[in-house]
């Protein structure tokens, strides 16, 4: 039903993220800073924001590295097996 409106849950989770950014830039453009106290703010978060998505990546890309491996070595395996034997 989902895939019938074209989106699914990909859909949803990047209206939500979407919607997250909006609301996180329309709080840091209406509190009371300075220009400089929130860009010097916005440059750690983005720093933080950096270092968290890059060891995202890293571990998500660890973990299908691993299920490829593991996926390869099934094919393999299965490849060498001997044809079970046909009644008949």
């Amino acid at each position: 039903m989902a895939s019938e409106r074209g989106g699914g849950a990909g859909a949803y989770l990047g209206w939500f993220l979407f919607g997250a950014t909006l609301g996180g830039l329309a709080t840091l453009l209406l509190t009371p800073r300075t220009g400089e106290e929130s860009r010097d703010f916005l440059s750690d978060r983005a720093g933080d924001w950096l270092d968290k998505g890059r060891d995202l990546v890293e571990d998500s890309a660890e973990r299908l590295r691993t299920a490829f491996e593991a996926g390869r070595d099934a094919m393999r395996e299965e490849l060498r097996r001997p044809p079970p034997p046909t009644h008949g």
